[in-house]
């Protein structure tokens, strides 16, 4: 049985690894391939399959990165690994739009045929990818902290090599389907005039866009600073954030919870619910400090010092059963929800302390802070 159960974990990691490094690369391999290669028939459902792929391998990587990415602003203290927002949320809302622009002229170029679509709309198109393209680019450059960020920046690098494929695509088809025209005679002496002038040069739809996308973003920024939007906002969106390549802003130390321990945890709550008194160290980390989290604390001190059989005893059983239940505990309003649970025990906890201690108020006091245990060991044991 055991040999199968390994079977089984191998078989899971291995179906993991292809789907985490294998797709990716393979998709990256065929979208680079239709980059030089243009007008392949398939194309589109590989890019679907990109675009579906690259959002929940994103989603899931953020999750297990070494650190947590939040959408907490710069300046909010967080705890443990985690990292504040990578855009600053009070002005991302105009590069959410000109990525909606850009989505729209991908797929009217996407869909179109270029024998039957005006030059000048085709530029258009490709003038709204432009502004999502730098959008794309400025994102690789803002989570380029480290090499464990690469795989975030597999899909827009992808996507970018999506826009270069289809505008090559267009140009060479506009490009065949002149040369047909005219091979087969179906051009008058109007037509003529029209391949032969500015927008007729498809080589240079590229360029056109680029003039073009300049006033496009113009009108697109006008109308977010007439709702509301911060005329800076497109700087700010990436200065105005911490812990990234672009950042400008010192955020506070995050705080340290140890994620063991359920008193710990749930000291990390809301402050009205759990009513944090002051900044405490375990282990060389700073953490949040609440009466109940002193004393469970102090009643753990206690129960090793009197009976130090009983404190392993009731220790291994709460590494054993207890850690996975506290590594579950993420957001504050679970927190809170253990701390409720715990405030009999906290009682229970309080009256032990009262029965056992000359001075409990003064043990109680002292947790968590620098060199306590120490202390207490000279004083409060050797009585």
């Amino acid at each position: 049985m055991r040999m199968v159960g390994n079977i089984g974990e191998i078989a899971i990691w291995i179906v993991i690894i292809i789907l985490a490094v294998g797709a990716p690369f393979a998709l990256s391999m065929v979208n680079i391939y239709g980059l030089i290669v243009p007008k392949n028939p398939t194309r589109k459902v590989f890019w679907i399959i990109t675009v579906l792929l690259g959002l929940f391998l994103s989603g899931a990587y953020t999750m297990v990165w070494g650190f947590e990415v939040t959408n907490k602003p710069w300046n909010e203290q967080l705890t443990n690994k985690q990292v504040h927002e990578i855009m600053n949320g009070q002005c991302e809302h105009i590069y959410i739009l000109l990525l909606m622009i850009g989505v729209l002229g991908f797929l009217i170029l996407a869909v179109s045929k270029m024998d039957q679509t005006p030059p000048l709309i085709t530029v258009l198109a490709i003038a709204a990818m432009y502004p999502a393209a730098v959008t794309l680019v400025i994102w690789c450059v803002q989570i380029a902290v480290d090499v464990s960020s690469f795989p975030l920046m597999v899909l827009p690098i992808n996507l970018l090599i999506m826009m270069c494929s289809l505008i090559r695509e267009k140009i060479l088809e506009w490009k065949e389907a002149r040369e047909e025209s005219i091979l087969y005679g179906e051009v008058d002496e109007k037509h003529q005039r029209w391949y032969d002038g500015i927008l007729g040069k498809a080589q240079y739809w590229p360029v056109f866009a680029l003039i073009a996308a300049i006033p496009l973003l113009g009108i697109v920024l006008g109308i977010s600073i007439l709702c509301g939007q911060r005329p800076d906002a497109l700087i700010a969106t990436w200065t105005e954030t911490a812990d990234w390549k672009l950042s400008q802003m010192i955020p506070p130390p995050n705080v340290q919870v140890d994620e063991h321990y359920l008193c710990t945890v749930a000291a990390g709550g809301h402050e009205k619910v759990v009513k944090p008194i002051r900044m405490g160290e375990r282990r060389g980390h700073r953490v949040v400090v609440n009466r109940q989290l002193e004393v469970a604390n102090a009643f753990e001190l206690v129960l090793e010092w009197k009976t130090p059989r009983l404190h392993r005893v009731i220790r291994n059983f709460y590494d054993k059963y207890g850690f996975p239940i506290a590594r579950r505990i993420r957001t504050k309003t679970a927190c809170d929800v253990v701390y409720v649970i715990m405030k009999p025990l906290e009682w229970f906890f309080t009256i032990v302390l009262y029965l056992t201690l000359v001075h409990p108020e003064n043990v109680i006091a002292v947790q968590y802070m620098p060199g306590y245990r120490d202390v207490l060991d000279r004083t409060e044991r050797g009585r």
